[in-house]
């Protein structure tokens, strides 16, 4: 009997339906308004937790008290509008010594100050008390219920500081000066080995950003980063990388929304004045010029730069800031030690001699500064960005915020961003006519 004949069913005999399989049974389909409800609760659950988002929300600012880093930053409306230190989120400052970084750290605890709240200031570097009197003169009220100024021993002591003053000190602005200076405790050690300690440096500052930084935004408080550069020991005369590097790592550069590069030009202004000890007149130095970069900016155009006028012992000087800038715009006409501006639709005007006195001209006629503001406004530093832009092109390998760092250039220069390759134009109309095959 072959196998097909007993596969063969009997005369008469019904032939059996096939076993089901055992499995799980599928879950009923639920309709819209279950899926609706579980949603909502979902949300409500979230919301609950404190931990539901509102991208709609605007952001707040910290005025910088500059006019023109203010609108170096913008409000992230993309429209030249001011902004400042975005409450919430990490601003670092960096540069140079002596090119302003702690006189701007200032400058942003005042302007928190006028607006009625409270700056935390860690001074790791513990230098501020010997500037006392350039705070007195800043205008900074001192009070430890306005401005908590703390010197902690170390890194761990800080963050400890930081971490609790967001709850019961509930400050707008904490000013850490400087990163730099925050070492860990093991770093005091005598043992210490000093290569271990550079990278424990780093990965401790990693570590604190990432745990502050979710805590900012619930408190609605900017933390502004003093840091330092560092010459960059390369491995090669090859090597493309900058010669310079701030401190804190990768994971600094990372967190911060906001970098702002302060470079000192090497320009004093003197003015002749009569020495108090031989009464003999002779030249003295007054101010710096800082050119400020903002390389970084998640909410708004990055590169924009401008000069920023410091004054020594008084600070920011944003009224000299304005007249630099509309004589390298060509609103303000320069000849010579002569000044010149005429309103196209008014009949205001000046000629004046000396950059001074057209410093108080402007002070006693606000009305004329107003005037001529909206067409100094800062723009694209295409000379760094062409710097950085080569940098980074010429780098084997680069990190996530280099990676967008180029690609911020990149779309600024018309160029697709990196890891999309240009499209031929053989090749666009082909993937054209797919596009059409498919929607056919």
């Amino acid at each position: 009997m072959t196998s097909s004949m007993i596969s063969k069913p009997l005369k008469g005999e019904q032939k059996m339906p096939p076993a089901k399989k055992k499995g799980k049974k599928a879950a009923p389909k639920k309709d819209k308004s279950t899926i609706d409800k579980e949603a909502a609760n979902f949300i409500a659950s979230i919301r609950k937790a404190g931990q539901l988002g509102d991208v709609t929300k605007e952001l707040e600012f910290v005025s910088t008290g500059s006019w023109v880093l203010n609108r170096l930053i913008g409000d992230g409306s993309h429209q030249d509008k001011p902004g400042g230190v975005p409450k919430g989120y990490v601003t670092e400052i960096f540069g140079d010594e002596g090119c302003g970084k702690t006189t701007v750290a200032l400058h942003i605890a005042k302007q928190a100050q006028l607006a009625g709240e409270k700056v935390l200031y860690a001074d790791f570097e513990k230098a501020l008390r010997a500037q006392r009197q350039y705070v007195k003169n800043l205008g900074i009220d001192t009070s430890p219920e306005k401005f908590l100024h703390v010197e902690p021993d170390s890194l761990e002591d800080g963050a400890k500081i930081i971490g609790h003053s967001l709850s019961h000190y509930k400050p707008s602005v904490i000013i850490v000066d400087s990163v730099a200076a925050m070492l860990p405790k093991s770093t005091f050690e005598k043992d210490a080995d000093e290569t271990t300690q550079i990278g424990l440096h780093a990965k401790l500052v990693g570590t604190f950003l990432n745990w502050i930084c979710k805590r900012l935004t619930k408190a609605n408080c900017a933390l502004v980063l003093v840091n330092q550069l560092r010459s960059n020991i390369k491995t090669s005369q090859y090597d493309p990388g900058p010669n310079e590097m701030t401190t804190g790592g990768r994971a600094l550069r990372y967190y911060s929304t906001i970098r702002l590069h302060l470079k000192n030009t090497g320009k004093k202004e003197q003015i002749n004045t009569q020495s108090n000890i031989t009464g003999v007149s002779e030249k003295k130095a007054v101010n710096q010029i800082v050119k400020a970069i903002v390389i970084k900016n998640k909410i708004d155009m990055p590169f924009k730069s401008g000069p920023i006028y410091i004054a020594f012992g008084q600070g920011i000087d944003n009224v000299l800031s304005l007249v630099d800038l509309a004589v390298n715009r060509k609103v303000i006409k320069k000849s010579g030690g002569w000044f010149e501006w005429n309103d196209p639709n008014s009949d205001m005007s000046f000629k004046i001699q000396g950059q001074y006195n057209v410093k108080k001209h402007l002070e006693d006629h606000p009305e004329i500064l107003d005037t001529i503001k909206p067409y100094i406004m800062p723009t694209r530093d295409e000379q760094e960005l062409d710097e950085i832009f080569k940098t980074l092109e010429a780098k084997e390998k680069l990190t996530d915020d280099e990676v967008e760092q180029l690609n911020q250039i990149r779309k600024l220069k018309g160029m697709p961003p990196v890891g999309e390759e240009d499209i031929s134009e053989e090749d666009q109309a082909a993937l054209n006519e797919l596009d059409e095959l498919m929607d056919s």
